[in-house]
């Protein structure tokens, strides 16, 4: 009976090692195709490899290299920002994205403060230590409020950390690349896309076209047309065909 109800979890650790080793392969297959020159290839397994386990910012920079070298600019550009949303101080995506967008004739965004901060210091650690000072100090108040007499030092204290933490967490979050890039989406159409004053293909209502690679920032929707901001702060309505989110759909 023993060897009989060992059985469910052997076969769980079969399952579970194969799934590793189907991962790992997509990447390994992934790579060595790139190194042997066949870019579509490689684009493929690394959209495998994408889709089966949680991304990394190198795997989404190898993605962009092989769809650049297989002549995707606008789609290598994509790659390159996904690939900064996970690792922002990642220098070699930066380069790469720069120089997409410079052979697609796109301006390049203007970073703001948040950006700046998030390529010097990561969200994710700065989320978890102002989540451990904040409880430490949470932890710390309860028995210098409920058992000490003269507690105003260590409530003093308490309160400073419950104030660093908590404002730890919320430039954390201010400063997240995932939450800044959330409603930011990318031109994907080879012939760029045409923005207007109304949601209406008029001619007379044309404000300009956008570029392939141009990135807008998604303010509200109605049926077909997108109503965007503009890197410049100028806004207007454009067809939603051909647009794809930098934040990958689930």
């Amino acid at each position: 009976m023993r060897n009989l109800s060992s059985i469910p979890l052997i076969a769980i650790l079969c399952i579970f090692s194969s799934v590793l080793f189907i991962r790992g392969d997509y990447l390994e297959q992934a790579r060595d195709r790139l190194a042997h020159g066949e870019h579509e290839s490689a684009v493929t397994f690394f959209e495998k490899h994408i889709q089966s386990t949680r991304p990394s910012s190198y795997a989404y920079y190898q993605l962009g290299q092989a769809l650049q070298k297989s002549e995707k600019e606008a789609e290598a550009a994509l790659a390159y920002r996904r690939s900064l949303l996970l690792d922002p101080r990642f220098a070699p995506a930066a380069e790469a994205l720069r120089e997409a967008n410079a052979r697609l004739g796109v301006s390049p965004s203007v970073s703001g403060w948040q950006a700046r901060w998030a390529e010097k210091v990561p969200s994710d650690p700065t989320m978890l230590l102002g989540a451990v000072v904040f409880w430490f100090g949470a932890f710390l108040l309860f028995p210098a409020l409920a058992f000490s007499k003269r507690s105003t030092i260590l409530v003093f204290l308490a309160c400073m950390l419950l104030v660093v933490g908590l404002a730890s967490c919320i430039l954390a979050t201010c400063t997240d690349p995932r939450i800044l890039e959330a409603r930011q989406a990318m031109v994907m159409s080879l012939s760029g896309k045409t923005l207007y004053k109304v949601p209406s293909e008029d001619a007379f209502e044309k404000i300009t076209t956008l570029n392939q690679g141009s990135t807008v920032r998604i303010l509200s929707t109605r049926g077909r047309w997108l109503y965007v901001e503009l890197t410049g702060g100028q806004r207007g309505w454009l067809l939603q065909e051909d647009i794809t989110s930098v934040i990958p759909s689930a």
